[in-house]
């Protein structure tokens, strides 16, 4: 693996070409030899994003190379896509890929309008959990609960008159089996 910018090695100072050289100087102020080449605004559709990866590609409208677009280009608020066949101004630069948009923005720099699809996420699974204040199973805690707080009741008959404790309609306990005979 190779340190210097250069074709050339020597032993004194890393590069191939004496200190005071034109390519030694412009060896150390540019660390990639390609020079990226900024595109100015452009406008174009979008020919497809797959929102669950992230990224997709613009056809330009001028007839251009297609160009990369990344979703954290696209200007936009909260989850950033693009609609298939959604009209865009983007900026871009070659790459060793090929184009690549550097800003993507709506109509007269306007937002996004982003896709309608939303890619489906494990962690927002809906989940019924028991409230112990109005006792149903739904998607909210007895924090959250809409009816407020309620008196104390029984959880076995749900009557106001006692707790689970002195409940008259909970089985008796069943006696201790032991295993070992006396």
């Amino acid at each position: 693996m190779e340190r210097h910018g250069g074709p050339f090695q020597s032993m004194d100072n890393g590069g191939g070409c004496p200190p005071g050289s034109e390519q030694h100087a412009a060896s150390q102020t540019s660390p990639n030899p390609e020079q990226e080449v900024l595109v100015g605004p452009r406008r174009g559709r979008c020919k497809w994003f797959n929102v669950v990866k992230g990224w997709g590609f613009i056809t330009p409208d001028d007839g251009g190379q297609e160009v990369f677009v990344h979703q954290s280009v696209i200007q936009m608020g909260g989850f950033r896509s693009l609609g298939e066949n959604e009209e865009v101004e983007f900026e871009s630069k070659l790459s060793a890929k090929g184009y690549e948009a550097t800003s993507v923005y709506g109509p007269s720099h306007a937002e996004c309008k982003g896709s309608d699809f939303r890619p489906y996420s494990k962690k927002r699974r809906f989940r019924k959990v028991r409230c112990y204040n109005c006792g149903e199973f739904a998607n909210h805690i007895a924090s959250k609960c809409e009816l407020g707080p309620l008196p104390k009741r029984c959880h076995n008959c749900r009557s106001e008159d006692h707790l689970i404790a002195d409940c008259p309609t909970k089985p008796p306990p069943a006696p201790p089996q032991s295993s070992s005979p006396k």
